[in-house]
């Protein structure tokens, strides 16, 4: 008796799709507004005092709805698994937001970081952040964060010709 063995396009196509990574590259910095076209406004200026983790940056609106926005915690060029985090990863991530005190969650159970946004102004947010444990499905980390006072905006880096 001969048994043939047969899969699909589609099946071949789940059973590899199930174990590939979309593996891609931390940039240097990353810009994301969030005013809405707001005036006045300011930026935050979110880095980590570490750069061997993935730290996801969620912005708290008023009404508590939280919204990922990007994330920190690698150097540039470093690799990272994007099916995982579903988020771009940067060194800096800067975020134009409303003049005001804003709400930030870090890594989305981490400690809620209110930053005071000043008209013109960047306000620095230095993030430690070590990782205890990671699994498939789960992260144990422990996390803080310091508000440091505003400054002037860094310069946006010449992009190069």
């Amino acid at each position: 008796m001969k048994v043939k063995v047969f899969l699909s396009g589609a099946a071949l196509t789940l059973l590899v799709a199930g174990c590939a990574h979309d593996i891609r590259h931390a940039t240097a910095r990353r810009s994301v507004d969030l005013t809405g076209g707001q005036s006045p406004s300011g930026v935050v200026e979110f880095y980590s005092d570490r750069s061997d983790s993935v730290i996801p940056i969620y912005s708290v609106d008023k009404n508590g709805g939280v919204r990922k926005v990007h994330a920190v915690g690698l150097d540039a060029g470093g690799g990272y698994d994007f099916n995982r985090y579903e988020t771009e990863v940067s060194k800096r991530l800067v975020v134009a937001a409303p003049a005001g005190t804003q709400q930030f969650l870090i890594d989305g159970e981490g400690p809620l970081v209110r930053v005071p946004v000043s008209e013109g102004k960047a306000t620095p947010v230095e993030i430690h952040y070590k990782l205890v444990d990671s699994g498939d499905v789960f992260v144990t980390y422990n996390a803080d964060a310091n508000v440091l006072s505003a400054t002037e905006p860094t310069p946006e880096p010449k992009k190069k010709r």
